[in-house]
């Protein structure tokens, strides 16, 4: 019984990730939200020019395996009210390990008025990739 139980909860689990991860493709390609997203090269360029910028991983699984340097670890769900109390000015740097997360992050800082909010495009993956530093 604990098997099927859990066979449609990832059933259900990952139809709704699918539709997320639609409706963000659809979001991005018709709102001009694809702005937001920085490849590797270009997250790194800003690291090295900007200071003080807030890189947040939405992993909270994976945070322990590997994380980009200085990297703060919050959950999806907690940073609306992480986020209540930060400078709205800042710039910010959202990633995950895993597709969909860092572009809905960054979409709900900038609809909090968040002004320099940014999604690494290919997540941790393509930083790793790309040869850039991991703690």
């Amino acid at each position: 019984m604990k098997a099927s139980h859990a066979m449609v909860f990832y059933a259900i689990f990952f139809t709704i990730v699918a539709v997320v991860v639609a409706g963000f493709t659809y979001k991005q390609t018709t709102s001009g939200v694809s702005s937001m997203w920085l490849t590797p090269q270009e997250a790194k360029e800003l690291l090295d020019k900007t200071t003080g910028v807030v890189i947040i991983d939405l992993s909270p699984r994976h945070y322990d395996e590997g994380h980009l340097p200085g990297a703060v670890n919050l959950p999806a769900s907690t940073l609306p009210a992480a986020a209540s109390g930060w400078d709205k000015n800042a710039t910010y740097l959202v990633y995950s390990h895993w597709t969909g997360a860092p572009l809905s992050g960054a979409e709900l800082l900038k609809d909090a008025g968040f002004k320099n909010v940014y999604a690494l495009k290919g997540n941790f993956g393509a930083w790793v990739d790309s040869g850039y530093p991991v703690e």
